[in-house]
């Protein structure tokens, strides 16, 4: 899905009432002049920031930039999304003008300026200067996503150096001005203390929440020269399938060759002792000198309903649950549900 973008969009329109950034010297001279960003919120209480630039000698600006998650915009929540970034553009530009149709009037050519707009973007003809592209994997469950963020953040290596942590999310390149990774649980996130990735009450209950369990978000941050060295200046550049490929060409570059182990659902639901055992006998250990004899016996009644018997030697890591975290990111990745576009969950 296409999270984040920053671009312009052709647009000849009265410029937006915003403040501005001076830098002055000390002498009083003006050295530059910005004008300000403004939010523009959508009806789910999410937002994008706006700017007018560029003039056409008449006081009207040229051009509109569009900064913000475009899905969080249209959707309230980026649990999942589309690909299709000029339709996405198109429905947050519209967006932007409901808010703003006061403002930029209802006259035939401001409506005129609006349509020629609406066609440049449906033809891609807009730039883009950032763009995050996401995608999800399911691991199985909240604890496999934890391991292997946690495998990831021990070893996990791409060409900005060794990954670092924050908050549960791990990144790669977090500081470049070029491209980054970051993965992180998604579940984990909607549930944190504050509402700046919470769903909003509309959205609860609807089976957002249970989808996400279980699934490791992966996202690539794009920035402009990195795309201008693809030749990506515009929209018209990029479709689903270009994106899908610009995301596993930079999934490429991640050195991801070390070893996760994945949770069994049913497992870690087995008492904590006997959980404890099992991890033991999979670390190789000789449980008959480590448990007393009763003990020994229970924990093996039991492991053996799931078809674990720690009375042998312990299985070679391809052929238990202990996996290279590539395979992960390789296997088919989590698509949108069928039931989202029914309820209305996904902008198209």
């Amino acid at each position: 899905m296409i999270d984040w973008f920053r671009g312009e969009i052709d647009f000849l329109h009265d410029p937006i009432p915003a403040g501005r950034v001076l830098s002055i010297d000390a002498d009083g001279t003006i050295e530059w002049d910005c004008v300000k960003s403004v939010v523009c919120r959508s009806s789910h209480e999410t937002s994008v920031k706006i700017k007018s630039s560029g003039g056409n000698g008449e006081g009207r600006a040229t051009t509109l930039m569009i900064d913000g998650n475009l899905s969080k915009f249209l959707q309230g929540h980026n649990v999942f999304g589309s690909r299709d970034l000029n339709t996405l553009l198109l429905l947050a530009f519209r967006k932007v003008f409901e808010v703003y149709a006061g403002y930029f009037g209802k006259t035939l050519e401001s409506l005129r300026n609006v349509r020629q707009a609406e066609a440049k973007i449906k033809k891609g003809d807009y730039k883009i200067k950032m763009l995050d592209i996401n995608q999800l994997y399911d691991v199985g469950n909240d604890a496999s996503v934890e391991a292997w963020l946690h495998a990831a953040h021990m070893r996990a290596m791409s060409r900005h150096g060794k990954s670092s942590r924050d908050k549960g999310t791990v990144y790669l390149g977090k500081s470049s001005k070029r491209w980054a990774f970051k993965f992180y649980n998604k579940s984990r996130e909607m549930l944190a203390k504050g509402k700046t990735h919470q769903l909003p009450d509309h959205l609860q209950n609807l089976g957002l929440e249970d989808f996400i369990k279980g699934k490791l978000r992966a996202e690539l941050r794009i920035f402009t020269k990195e795309l201008q060295k693809h030749g990506i200046t515009h929209g018209y550049h990029l479709n689903p399938t270009t994106l899908d490929e610009l995301f596993t060409a930079y999934l490429g570059k991640i050195d991801m060759t070390t070893q996760a182990t994945l949770i069994d659902e049913q497992l870690m639901k087995l008492p904590r002792a006997v959980y404890g055992t099992y991890q033991h006998w999979r670390q190789g250990a000789d449980l008959r000198q480590l448990l007393p004899h009763n003990t020994f016996y229970r924990h093996r009644k039991l492991l053996l309903e799931h078809g674990i018997d720690i009375n042998a030697t312990h299985l070679a890591p391809e052929h238990n649950n202990v996996v290279p975290l590539m395979r992960i990111i390789e296997a088919v990745p989590v698509a949108n549900p069928a039931w989202a576009y029914e309820r209305g969950l996904i902008a198209a």
